[in-house]
């Protein structure tokens, strides 16, 4: 589960698949954990002390837990069933591409085929963007173009986002809909959402404007 520029990372000891982790894909009530860091490093900071990354787990039944406390590794590996142990990261594990964005107008339009209300954060993308076309997967349009988001960030939309199981998760109760899948796949080719790489770095705040940097 992502906290800001770091990740708790659930390994499944004793795996025979070459995915390591464990996630919500194989337990689902993983997506109601919320981490939060206890003293964040500061976003400037190119390589903070690891002590900075400091973070604590709230649990779905509101106990709280320091990642580095051993009870939470005990709690986890009683929860899901599993030996486990837990790694560190000081950079985020990425499917594809270190950005993602999706449009709010392509939710609404899943919303519409799938009959269920959709959380924008069923998606997990790094920039939720109400574009000035409500165009459902207007994103898709950006591919091979150069956005700027806020002052100075810019972005190379590089290619379609693919998806799993994990967007048929609510991400209030963790109840699964797997015909959100199943539209994503049968109308879209299984992708919803875009890819991005950062070519300049940049700190962009919610509601900066996301605009096209190239012609």
């Amino acid at each position: 589960r992502s906290c800001g520029r770091s990740r708790v990372c659930v390994c499944r000891d004793g795996n025979h698949s070459n995915f390591p982790w464990l996630t919500g894909r194989q337990a689902p009530d993983l997506i109601l954990f919320r981490p939060q860091f206890l003293n964040p490093p500061s976003v400037v900071e190119e390589h903070p002390n690891s002590e900075r990354y400091g973070a604590e787990v709230t649990t779905p039944e509101d106990e709280r837990f320091e990642v580095t406390d051993p009870r939470f590794k005990e709690y986890l590996e009683q929860r899901s069933g599993r030996s486990l142990r837990l790694r560190f990261s000081e950079r985020s594990m990425n499917d594809s591409r270190p950005v993602s964005l999706f449009g709010l107008g392509t939710i609404r339009a899943l919303a519409g085929e799938t009959g269920v209300k959709l959380d924008a954060r069923r998606f997990r993308a790094n920039f939720d963007v109400e574009w000035a076309s409500d165009e459902p997967f207007f994103e898709d349009s950006l591919i091979g173009r150069t956005l700027g988001i806020g002052d100075t960030l810019a972005v190379q939309a590089v290619k379609k986002t693919a998806r799993c199981a994990m967007i048929t998760l609510d991400p209030e109760t963790a109840a699964a809909s797997p015909k959100v899948l199943e539209k994503v796949v049968r109308n879209h080719r299984g992708c919803a959402g875009i890819y991005g790489a950062v070519l300049r770095e940049g700190i962009v705040r919610a509601g900066d404007p996301v605009y096209l940097a190239n012609s």
